[in-house]
């Protein structure tokens, strides 16, 4: 403690500001990685074992970006690396846990084979993704590949957006938001000409 006091000391101000957002961005960055993985796995697979009907598909893969839509409401410049990316992560969890969750709660599944045909492309029709406009028939080369591409997307865009967060962080340079103005403001700049 005594340490972390004399160094708090001796850092300049503005490098210890600096550090403490970096440390909370890392926080924040790991709280959003394990409930997008929470998400996936319990939410998402709840929904896709309970449900099904017309356009469920389609529904489906909106709720995979629904919460982290949030993240990127007011600043999408800044965040839609990260709201694609965490979406993209409960959608492979969704995937990769399917089989084990429908195992766990007490429907038959060959796990061997699940996991054989959802990672290892083979020729094999796995099911009919309806999307209410239209129903395609997936195989298993067309989802391992689907799985393995976004492994890779998720893995680039959340490293590219953490790598500008850090930018913003150390740069200092967030976006400087107008003081809220009055009504009375408001009302006498709608009327200006």
């Amino acid at each position: 403690m005594a340490s972390a006091e004399c160094k708090r000391e001796i850092e300049d101000p503005k490098q210890y500001e600096v550090r403490r957002m970096l440390e909370a961005l890392e926080r924040k960055f790991v709280a959003y990685i394990i409930f997008a993985v929470i998400y996936g796995v319990v939410f998402i697979n709840y929904i896709d074992i309970v449900y099904s009907g017309h356009g469920y598909h389609l529904w489906l893969i909106a709720m995979y970006f629904v919460p982290f839509i949030a993240l990127s409401i007011f600043n999408l410049r800044k965040n839609w690396r990260l709201t694609l990316g965490l979406g993209f992560i409960a959608s492979l969890m969704n995937d990769l846990f399917y089989g084990v969750i429908r195992f766990l709660i007490g429907m038959p599944v060959d796990l061997v084979r699940y996991y054989s045909l959802w990672l290892i492309p083979h020729g094999d029709a796995l099911f009919s993704l309806n999307l209410g406009f239209a129903t395609i028939q997936v195989y298993s080369w067309m989802m391992a590949l689907s799985i393995y591409a976004r492994i890779i997307l998720a893995v680039a865009l959340l490293w590219t957006w953490k790598l500008q967060a850090k930018e913003r962080c150390i740069s200092g340079k967030e976006p400087k938001r107008k003081p809220a103005r009055t009504i009375k403001e408001k009302v006498r700049g709608f009327f200006e000409i």
